[in-house]
């Protein structure tokens, strides 16, 4: 699609707009705002009430008010028993006061001057003594002598995220005299009649209130911010139509066979049945191998619910159709441990299964490629030394990809851009809930496990407190000695920064001498040598090792069914999902297994503490932890804990990032955002789009995917 002169001049820097001085150009580059449409983009994230602003005797108790007055007292002291700083201000305003305190903040006494106009923001609470409205830690506006509050009442004002060196007054003047010159390039692309129809107010001037809301009441910011959140769905749904209509367009030349023998063979060959969830989702990918279009399918399943036993029939699917099949996963533990449990299955089916790692020889790869040269299919599992081999693996039919948010687009990419596609089945065991599956994967078919296969317990999981670890080492020993196995995770490997946290490395010493030194323990972290990481996770799956000591490379796919324990210190520094990975590692087996969350920040037991392995916590998180062991209830929370960009722990590009929107809260505009972008696509297909129509829409689709759309991965 062609770009615009709009779009042009929206990416131009800030620096082009009157004001904006070279420093403060530097300022908002470190707040990510470098051209003209980052900073229109910069909504604020709340608004301060300035509509009244009240007397301290017109306040009312907790709620959100602003209150003028000259400063008549200001009082900096300790308090008696802990020594915390408290800083109190005395304001005053036609004979009735007010009160702003600060604990633990000193320097808020030198930032008054007695007979100073200022402006308190923030819930008050009246004293029970002497009933004077106090507020706790209150914005503050200091304001010049010669203030009247006429000039602030009537107005909504905007609160930005800011730097230490560029005050909100400053931020709030940069950002109107930007938008001021950007808004009339922000153009509407739907038509008076669609908007009317669905309520949606004109896009350039939602983006103004927003950003100068002036004497705007509540509701119409929040229709404001409707169609904000509408647009931000509507590009990412544009987005993914496009993206549908490149891969229909994919040169696609397998045609897979119905499964036979082969298959049958396979599932004869298991000591248990598939689950109906499993055969389901298997009918779903034979229909899509088997017709004349790509698959572009993902499959999403919570921990230990077989997605390696569909991931290996689907590309037995492959080979007996005389294809090739590849499997890449994120880690050399992981990719070993697949290469190996399927090379059981293989062996027994007179299938070849090959494996490439990052290590591999120049002897070893040259032998590897000469394999590749014979016409017996094979299976190919690896780890991104996948992507070295490129257009070199010889009619790929299949292309499976594990746990696929670790890697990058460009990695995906990559084996699928060299002559004839291959279907492609994406795994992930990081549960997604269904508003932001439909944003992340829109363009792709989904498939969902829920139910883990039949005979495995639910993990028991508990919170509890550092005081707490004794007797949960005593728990751990006592099922040593019945033959079980535990892990014991930390977050980092040593202490290399200032945060307390204990450390694997450290804590492996401790752990080995002090508090197990009649088990044997191992300890496995990135940092060590691959064959040294190797080793020590075979002994710990041989039963050699009662006690693994790890960092966090132990998330994905490690499968030890005879661990049944697992405690992560710090757990109030991992994230939901990556807590559930965690917990993954552990159920595995018939045994029933616990998991125990150490969390820093709760309150401590105490002496009516709960009985062995329970504890209590003030956080939230680890409360969704303890409460269920459903990865899409916990996928669910934690979108809601945290919000979308940090689901997946890491920004990916190709993955949308919403700065109002949110899939989970705004459903009803993510589904009217498909009807959109469905009935623009189709205005601009056949040509009725009218002049001005067409270029804010084309302005609008340039500023998010580019002057030239290229497909952002699958």
């Amino acid at each position: 699609m062609p770009s615009t002169p709009e779009y042009e001049i929206l990416q131009k820097p800030v620096s082009t707009v009157k004001g904006i001085s070279e420093r403060r150009t530097a300022l908002l580059g470190r707040l990510g705002i470098v051209s003209l449409w980052d900073a229109l983009q910069n909504f604020p994230f709340r608004y301060e009430n300035y509509l009244e602003i009240l007397r301290p005797d017109q306040l009312t108790a907790g709620e959100e008010t602003a209150c003028y007055g000259r400063v008549t007292k200001i009082e900096a002291k300790k308090t008696p028993l802990k020594r915390l700083s408290v800083v109190k201000v005395l304001i005053e305003n036609c004979g009735s006061l007010a009160q702003g305190t600060w604990f633990r903040q000193p320097w808020m006494a030198e930032r008054f001057v007695e007979g100073g106009k200022v402006i308190f923001f923030g819930k008050c609470k009246f004293d029970s003594g002497r009933g004077l409205p106090n507020f706790n830690s209150p914005k503050v506006t200091y304001l010049d002598d010669d203030f009247h509050p006429d000039d602030y009442r009537g107005r909504m004002l905007p609160v930005y995220h800011t730097t230490s060196d560029i005050s909100q007054g400053i931020m709030r003047r940069m950002m109107g005299d930007i938008a001021k010159e950007a808004l009339p390039l922000f153009r509407e692309y739907l038509s008076p009649e669609v908007r009317s129809a669905h309520a949606l107010m004109d896009l350039s001037e939602a983006a103004r209130i927003l950003h100068d809301p002036g004497d705007a009441s509540e509701e119409v910011i929040g229709k404001a911010r409707r169609r904000i959140i509408t647009d931000e769905f509507f590009i990412l749904q544009l987005g993914l139509i496009m993206t549908k209509r490149v891969l229909q367009r994919e040169n696609y030349e397998a045609h897979h066979l119905k499964p036979g023998k082969l298959i049958v063979d396979f599932l004869n060959l298991l000591p248990f049945k598939p689950t109906e969830e499993q055969l389901r989702v298997l009918g779903e990918i034979k229909v899509d191998m088997c017709s004349d279009r790509p698959m572009h399918r993902l499959l999403q399943g919570d921990v230990g619910c077989g997605k390696t036993l569909v991931a290996f029939t689907s590309m037995l699917m492959a080979v007996e159709s005389g294809y090739n099949a590849a499997i890449m996963v994120p880690t050399e533990i992981l990719a070993r441990q697949h290469y190996e449990t399927m090379k059981g299955w293989c062996d027994k089916l007179g299938v070849d299964i090959l494996y490439s790692h990052g290590g591999m020889k120049a002897r070893e790869k040259k032998e590897l490629l000469k394999r590749f040269q014979l016409e017996k299919p094979f299976i190919l599992v690896g780890t991104h030394s996948l992507l070295h081999f490129g257009e070199e693996i010889p009619r790929l039919g299949l292309l499976v990809i594990d746990e696929q948010h670790k890697f990058g687009v460009a990695q995906r990419a990559l084996l699928r851009e060299k002559g004839s596609v291959p279907d492609t089945l994406v795994m992930t065991a990081t549960p997604i809930p269904r508003s932001l599956a439909m944003t992340l994967y829109g363009h792709m078919d989904i498939s969902v496990i829920k139910a883990p296969p039949k005979g495995r317990l639910p993990v028991k999981t508990y919170v509890v407190t550092p005081e707490r670890l004794e007797k949960v080492f005593e728990f751990i020993r006592k099922e040593a000695r019945l033959g079980r196995q535990a892990y014991i995770v930390y977050p980092q490997i040593d202490e290399t920064d200032k945060r307390e946290c204990k450390a694997a490395a450290e804590m492996y010493g401790i752990l080995s001498k002090k508090i197990f030194p009649d088990l044997k323990l191992g300890l496995v972290h990135g940092r060590l040598p691959k064959e040294e990481k190797d080793e020590t996770m075979e002994k710990f799956r041989a039963g050699e090792i009662s006690v693994l000591v790890c960092t966090t490379v132990i998330e994905v796919g490690v499968d030890v069914p005879n661990a049944s324990i697992m405690v992560i210190e710090d757990a109030q520094r991992f994230g939901l999902a990556q807590l559930h990975q965690l917990r993954g590692r552990i159920g595995r087996g018939a045994l029933q297994s616990y998991c125990v969350l150490v969390d820093n920040t709760s309150l401590e037991s105490g002496d009516d503490a709960q009985p062995l392995l329970d504890g209590m916590t003030e956080n939230p998180r680890l409360e969704v932890m303890a409460r269920t062991n459903d990865g899409f209830e916990i996928a669910e929370a934690d979108m809601e804990l945290r919000g979308i960009g940090e689901i997946f722990g890491e920004k990916q590009a190709g993955h949308p990032t919403f700065i109002l929107a949110n899939p989970n809260r705004d459903a009803r505009e993510l589904t009217l955002s498909k009807e959109l972008a469905q009935n623009v696509m189709e205005r601009y297909d056949s040509g009725i789009m009218g002049k001005e129509e067409k270029e804010a829409f084309l302005t609008r689709v340039a500023l998010r995917y580019g002057s030239e759309f290229t497909l952002p991965g699958f």
